[in-house]
């Protein structure tokens, strides 16, 4: 009995796990012309084993690609780190959203899982939660396929460095896929409210606060509308 259970839970946790790779399968393969990009940028300043490296351990691609820039342009480190933080705040709020989904979870475990959050693994995984009952190995299964698909695509940038040309079209390689990502989580006309409010909020704060700040200010200011909203008129 004993072994049939065992089997049991080893075959439910493949299947989860496989099943975050099918669902994120994709989508993920959208990054492959930001992961050219981004290690194409990143040879012309360090070596590919280098650019590999950044890719293991920050597995950032916004952070990654302006790092990449900015280096190219002799930024100082300063400015590097405060430009990148910024830009990643955003993984702030998706953490604290996913994370009540995933509560189950040990702690040693949540630092592997924190690294593992991409905006195609978040928007995949609390798409799939919306549907039915999937769980932690889900989500590693679609943090780990965007994080394989990144790696390779930022080595072959690397390597093909400057053979890769501005006819690839990759500028919009990525607002074309967080599109797409959008489509995924807008389910009702709450989501749809909320999302079109912050979209308006962006283009609106950009010449205010700058290309930086306004993408979080946004975020943070539409979904305290949402939540205002929802307490007002629940269900």
């Amino acid at each position: 009995m004993g072994a049939d259970t065992n089997l049991s839970l080893r075959s439910a946790t493949r299947h989860q796990l496989f099943a975050g790779v099918r669902a994120t399968l994709a989508i993920g393969l959208s990054v492959v012309p930001f992961g050219l990009a981004y290690g194409a940028t990143a040879v012309l300043t360090m070596p590919v084993s280098q650019v590999s490296l950044m890719s293991l351990t920050v597995f950032a691609g916004t952070a990654q690609f302006v790092t990449a820039s900015m280096l190219a342009q002799s930024a100082a480190p300063i400015s590097i780190l405060v430009t990148t933080v910024l830009l990643q705040l955003r993984l702030v709020l998706m953490s604290a959203a996913i994370a009540r989904k995933l509560e189950r979870v040990p702690r040693p475990i949540e630092p592997i899982l924190s690294h593992l959050i991409t905006d195609e693994s978040f928007a995949v995984t609390m798409a799939a939660m919306a549907e039915g009952e999937v769980g932690p190995r889900f989500y590693v299964g679609s943090g780990l396929t965007v994080f394989v698909i990144w790696q390779l695509s930022s080595v072959a940038g690397a390597l093909l460095g400057s053979g890769l040309g501005d006819g690839w079209g990759i500028a919009y390689a990525m607002p074309s896929s967080l599109i797409c990502l959008l489509f995924m989580l807008v389910r009702d006309k709450r989501t749809l409210a909320v999302s079109l409010t912050a979209a308006g909020l962006c283009l609106a704060l950009r010449p205010l606060v700058g290309s930086t700040w306004n993408v979080l200010a946004a975020t943070v200011l539409a979904g305290i509308g949402g939540v205002w909203w929802n307490a007002r008129h629940p269900g």
